[in-house]
């Protein structure tokens, strides 16, 4: 048992030894900032120590302890994120005092993060005069410092750096390339084109790319021919590009170049290609185009339609008349557009057909063609476009109608109308309106029953439409409703609920209107002005609301002021409140400041009543008045202190 004991015993302290020897060996995880390097044992003794020897540190000794902690330039490690946070702090303080010439040195630091921290700082405070300084970061080895280098330096628009910036289009980093093209064009730095020039074979499409971008920018035509070689490049975004700084560069001297892309094999490319020559208005390129015409690309086909059409090249017509058949419908309508600009009438027997396509979009391309070509041809067809299935073709037919009516092309409007009234009950909003005012314009005045119940439509456009048409065909009828609209909750409703009742009834209609005179909608107020001006002389209307504010205020005072008059003076004052009154209930009818005293409304009612008592309570006070002076006269008592003077 004891040499169990005594086992376990040799163990354990065997095991606290090595414990105690890999304490010792083990390396510093925690250093001071000192210029002597010792491991921080984390008691509170010792950190009050390193403490204390900081707030001891001059300036520039703390300087010194603060920059050079970290020994990676690319990753730093957790133990230099509190000196590289103290140096930003100490960065921020210089740059609050704005002391330029403190920062400046730190350019020069051996570490990465103060460089950086340094360019930023001078970058706020527009410091221009440490340019010098800057220009020799746009070769340090860190690329982020590179790039506030030049990121500050076209901030303060040094053309003094672009012989520094012009050898970082040779960096191994293609974003280092772009970012030096970048700098050079803000810089207008054009003495770089033949530089960036050279960039164009780069073997990164992207930089390709940015080159030719920088150079269009630039207006570099002597970077041309290196601009054409691109035209055989591989990457296809890369050849349609330089078709387009190609063209801008050198206008229509740029055609032999791009001619021959037409024959692309990327359908982007001759399309770039075309919109390149339609630019350019290349009526020398009608040959290479017109085989186009067949590509098996519809978008191609249209954009060469487009061309030719633009160019007036007629000799293509005979390759443009086929694609009236084509299986793209986008096609036949660019077709139908070719040959009526190309053509003239003389395209109207091939357009003719395409009025039964089976795509409403050409047939409605074929009508427009068809009406501005020989219009004849439309009106023995109007009836069954009015039938159309497509909502477009209807309501351009029923935009025909007006057209020829008004061309008088005699055009018998009771044949059409059975064909238009159905339209009333389209479910296309856009349909209902057209026919609503097709039929105002055709004077229908048969069609007003039809067209009433749309005054409730659910749109707001069809309501207005049939407002107007109401009005227009003098729909008595629809009185009662569209006075009942000046109080709908739409402001447009209201007005034109206003203006269908003005046309109706004339001045008739000033009491129904004048009330819109206080709508809350401002808008409606205006306009309602505005017709009540028209309708009335502005004097006279200005006279009559004066004169009925007066008596309004007037008539309760003369019902009361006979109480204190006798005599002739009496009967005078109740024969002007008579007349005053009768003269208020007149002006008030056709006031159009005091609405609600007009005839039937309760106000006026109130109002009458009012004054009948006023006046009845002044007469039944003067009437007891009288008896009771009168009493007073005949009394006993008074008749003998009469006669008793008579007596003596």
């Amino acid at each position: 048992m004891k040499i169990i004991l005594y086992f376990i015993f040799f163990i354990g302290f065997l095991f606290g030894n090595a414990l105690v020897a890999a304490k010792q060996i083990s390396p510093c995880s925690n250093r001071s900032s000192g210029p002597v390097k010792q491991c921080s044992t984390g008691k509170k003794e010792d950190k009050r120590k390193i403490k204390s020897n900081k707030k001891v540190l001059t300036p520039p000794q703390k300087k010194q302890h603060i920059l050079p902690v970290a020994s990676n330039q690319k990753k730093y490690s957790k133990t230099s994120g509190n000196s590289r946070n103290e140096t930003l702090e100490l960065l921020q303080q210089l740059a609050d005092k704005k002391a330029i010439s403190s920062i400046t040195p730190l350019l020069q630091d051996s570490e990465a993060y103060v460089r950086d921290a340094a360019i930023e700082v001078l970058g706020q405070l527009n410091a221009k005069q440490a340019v010098p300084g800057i220009i020799p970061l746009l070769q340090d080895i860190n690329s982020d410092v590179r790039d506030k280098a030049i990121k500050v330096l076209v901030q303060f628009r040094a053309k003094e750096a672009i012989s520094s910036i012009i050898p970082l289009l040779k960096q191994k980093d293609s974003k280092a390339r772009i970012d030096a093209m970048a700098a050079l064009l803000h810089l207008e730095a054009k003495e770089a084109i033949p530089d960036i020039a050279a960039l164009l074979k780069d073997s990164d499409s992207n930089v390709r790319m940015e080159a030719l971008n920088t150079l269009k920018e630039m207006q570099g035509k002597q970077a041309i021919p290196e601009v054409t070689a691109l035209l055989k490049d591989n990457e296809s975004n890369v050849r349609i590009r330089a078709i387009e700084v190609l063209s801008l560069l050198q206008g229509k001297a740029a055609l032999p170049a791009v001619m021959p892309l037409l024959q692309d094999k990327d359908d982007a490319v001759r399309l770039s290609a075309l919109q390149a020559l339609q630019d350019l208005g290349a009526q020398e390129s009608v040959r290479g185009i017109i085989p186009l015409l067949r590509d098996n690309n519809a978008k191609i086909r249209s954009a060469v339609l487009a061309l030719l059409t633009k160019i007036k090249a007629k000799e293509a017509i005979p390759g443009i008349v086929p694609l009236l058949q084509d299986s793209d419908f986008e096609v036949r309508s660019n077709a139908i557009s070719a040959l009526e600009d190309l053509q003239g009438k003389a395209a109207v027997p091939s357009i003719i057909p395409l009025l039964k396509d089976n795509v409403g979009h050409v047939r409605l391309h074929a009508v427009n063609s068809l009406s501005k070509l020989q219009k004849e041809e439309l009106i023995p067809r109007l009836v069954t476009f009015l039938h159309d299935s497509d909502d477009r073709v209807r309501i351009r037919a029923m935009g025909l109608l007006k057209e020829l009516r008004n061309e008088n092309k005699g055009i018998s409007e009771k044949n059409i109308l059975p064909h238009v009234l159905p339209l009333l009950q389209s479910s296309d909003k856009n349909t209902r309106y057209t026919a609503v005012a097709t039929l105002k314009d055709l004077q229908a005045i048969e069609a007003i029953p039809n067209i009433v119940p749309l005054l409730r439509d659910s749109e707001i456009e069809v309501r207005l439409a049939a407002l107007e048409t109401v009005a227009k065909l003098q729909a008595q009828e629809a009185i009662p409703t569209i006075i009942h609209f000046l109080k709908d909750k739409n402001p447009a409703i209201r007005v034109g609920a206003m203006n269908a009742l003005v046309e109706l009834q004339g001045k008739a209609a000033l009491p129904h209107i004048a009330p819109l005179l206080h709508d809350e909608a401002i808008e409606v107020r205006s306009q309602t002005q505005e017709k009540l001006s028209q309708m009335q002389d502005p004097l006279l209307t200005n006279l009559i609301n004066k004169a009925t504010t007066l008596l309004l205020v007037l008539c309760p005072i003369l019902a009361f002021f006979p109480l204190f008059l006798t005599g002739k003076k009496f009967f005078a004052g109740i024969t002007v409140f008579i007349a005053s009154a009768l003269l208020l209930h007149r002006l008030a009818d056709a006031s159009l400041v005091i609405p609600y005293l007009r005839k039937g409304t309760m106000w006026r009612e109130m109002y009458q009543a009012g004054l009948l008592f006023v006046f009845a309570g002044a007469m039944f006070l003067k009437l007891s008045w009288w008896i009771m002076v009168n009493l007073i006269k005949r009394s006993p008592a008074l008749e003998e202190e009469n006669a008793t003077p008579e007596l003596n």
